[in-house]
């Protein structure tokens, strides 16, 4: 686990500024505490800081492979690579370092850019061969690693994280309006938005060649599910258990103890499972949880999987102050006003367990492709229960309901013949006609707030749009949503602590397996996750099959409405705030007013406004910034 930087000159054969790729590194310290490595090139510049996880005693980058034409410097983990060794000595290649990452770079030089399919894991990855003067810079096919770059046409600029990039004083910190459209759509901005003008993501599965012609980004992970039809229940269930339990076993390959996130639900109970059958000493695991009872505290029940599989159990409790002190710090970890109201509590829980291990898995990526979410009863049973919410009277009584914006929206979006259209229409947090009430004028060219996002996902879409509208919407999810948000300050947040956090259920084996099993046995009746949860029964006790999902939930809703309320109109409705310089006052006021009062449930709106208030302070303003400056 690393961070990477570096930049490429697509004509100019001067030497690369060593004190900026120093710089560049050096910024990104916490991703690597361990070494760092800058190399200065002909036309390209490479930087590292590593996280030692495999091969403790070699694996330094950049790393040259090819008597020094070809270099690599690499962030991640590709858990397959003894069997592409193998194949790669089979066709001459020979080896000095025992790790992953001369792999990777002998893998490339042998298959070219489409290598990158078979690399079963996560990474974001940068090879300069200098024979062909190119640059390839990859992303892992969900986008468990973030990949930045900027092109200004001359110079392409490239990063782990967006800090990275602006120690480049070429680099403008503009607002990209637009995007801003995206993100109030969405919640989060899909590869390849970032709010910053000119820096872009690369997406997941995409790579990138750079070379004296310019960019061109190609997207390697395009496999489209096939649903087997075939498949007896029996057979998905021993299947199923066969490709978890082989991609924790997978994951858990390291020179360094290797931990786990521990909540109170089945999916990381089921790591926990077979975990701690494949290691020789207990596992330590941890746990998070806040004050009091019921949906904020579930570190009763994560004890109790501890106890039930023999690790070593690490809890936390933490306090409203210590959320709330961290909050407004977090986006110069995030980079982007991700609005999860779990990021507060997830970097308290990574910082615990960065005091133990290096390594962690984590449940996280179980949701998305096996139908997790409330939100996709909808699309297993849309056909059956459009007719009846298109009933007039019963229309009416749901659209006069308080608090219930998630069933309005529901509702809405039925009379949707279009299955892009209607994800869009439920995922969307600020509708377009709120968007045109609450920017000010000029802030946004889009005419349609939306156009952005289908840009993004209608290409996704279109290649699955012969599937059921179900496994539609779990294949965009697990390359959006999961990615660029999820998954995005999932990874943030651990490197701000120096943590590596690997997700078995993202395991490319496993999950091509779970796009292939068909919606029925995904949802059935109105159990989510059917076929996951039937096959745990197999390895994990009755009781923890039937807890309620809760995630790392916090009581962010509660807080709004009481607690933070009189905090939240002193940072939103401040005149100096930078949401005052997009957004209307008046709108924000009567959307407070509103959620206080108990008429509306606008906590992920507000939440959203905040995080781009902090963000925009730290990257636009450079400005870090907490509650109490809005005083």
């Amino acid at each position: 686990m690393c961070g990477i930087a570096g930049f490429f000159s697509y004509k100019e054969a001067a030497r690369p500024d060593a004190q900026l790729l120093s710089r560049m590194t050096d910024c990104i310290a916490h991703r690597g505490p361990d070494d760092r490595g800058a190399l200065p090139l002909d036309c390209c510049g490479l930087g590292n800081r590593r996280l030692s996880i495999i091969d403790l005693e070699g694996g330094f980058m950049p790393m040259s492979a090819n008597r020094g034409t070809a270099w690599i410097t690499y962030n991640g983990e590709v858990y397959n690579f003894p069997e592409l060794r193998r194949d790669l000595e089979a066709h001459g290649h020979v080896f000095r370092t025992h790790g992953d990452t001369e792999v990777v770079l002998h893998h490339f030089l042998e298959y070219g850019p489409e290598a990158c399919r078979r690399w079963n894991g996560m990474f974001g990855v940068a090879i300069f061969d200098a024979e062909n003067r190119r640059l390839f810079l990859a992303r892992d096919h969900f986008g468990i690693k973030p990949v930045y770059y900027y092109d200004d046409g001359r110079t392409l600029v490239f990063g782990s994280e967006l800090k990275s990039i602006l120690e480049d004083p070429a680099v403008p910190r503009q607002l990209d309006r637009d995007a801003l459209s995206v993100l109030l759509t969405l919640r989060y901005l899909p590869s390849p938005h970032t709010l910053l003008h000119g820096i872009r993501k690369l997406a997941p599965g995409h790579y990138l060649l750079a070379d004296e012609h310019g960019v061109t980004v190609h997207r390697y992970f395009d496999d489209v599910p096939e649903l087997n039809e075939r498949l007896t229940e029996n057979e998905i269930l021993d299947q199923y258990l066969h490709l978890l339990r082989q991609a924790v076993e997978r994951q858990m390959v390291s020179d360094v103890p290797v931990g786990l996130m521990l909540s109170g639900g089945v999916d990381s109970a089921a790591l926990a499972h077979f975990m701690s059958r494949a290691s020789r000493l207990p596992v330590q695991s941890f746990s998070v949880g806040f004050p009091g009872a019921g949906d904020f505290n579930e570190l009763d029940h994560a004890r109790e999987t501890a106890e039930w599989a023999g690790t070593d159990h690490h809890p936390l409790l933490i306090q409203k102050d210590e959320y709330t002190e961290f909050y407004p710090k977090s986006f110069w970890h995030l980079e982007e006003p991700v609005s999860e109201p779990t990021i507060s509590a997830y970097y308290h829980v990574c910082r615990l367990a960065a005091d133990h291990v290096k390594v962690v898995l984590m449940g996280q990526g179980a949701d998305e492709p096996l139908a997790g979410y409330d939100r996709y009863f909808g699309e297993r049973y849309h056909a059956l229960v459009a007719p009846l919410l298109r009933y007039t009277p019963l229309r009416a009584l749901i659209e006069a309901l308080p608090r219930s914006e998630k069933l309005k929206v529901s509702v809405r979006s039925l009379d949707e013949r279009d299955d892009l259209e209607r994800f869009l229409k439920i995922q969307t947090v600020f509708q377009p006609e709120w968007q045109r009430e609450l920017l000010r004028d000029g802030v946004t060219s889009e005419s349609d707030p939306r156009r952005g996002v289908r840009d993004v996902l209608r290409p996704l879409q279109a290649s699955v749009s012969h599937l059921p509208a179900l496994s539609q919407l779990l294949f965009l999810d697990a390359r959006t949503m999961l990615s660029d948000n999820l998954l995005l300050f999932g990874d943030k947040i651990a490197m701000a602590n120096s943590l590596e956090v690997r997700v078995p259920y993202l395991d490319l084996d496993l999950v091509r397996f779970i796009e292939s099993v068909p919606p029925r046995f995904k949802i059935r009746g109105l159990q989510r996750k059917y076929f996951h949860r039937q096959a745990l029964r197999r390895i994990l006790p009755a009781s923890f099959i039937t807890r309620k999902k809760r995630g790392f939930a916090t009581p962010m809703d509660r807080w709004l409405s009481r607690e933070l309320q009189g905090q939240v109109r002193g940072v939103l409705l401040h005149p100096q705030s930078a949401c005052s310089e997009v957004f209307r006052t008046e709108i924000m006021r009567r959307m407070i007013d509103q959620h206080v009062a108990g008429r509306e449930n606008f906590r992920k709106q507000l939440y959203l406004l905040l995080s781009y208030e902090f963000w925009a302070q730290r990257f636009l303003h450079n400005r870090q910034v907490g509650f109490a400056d809005y005083r």
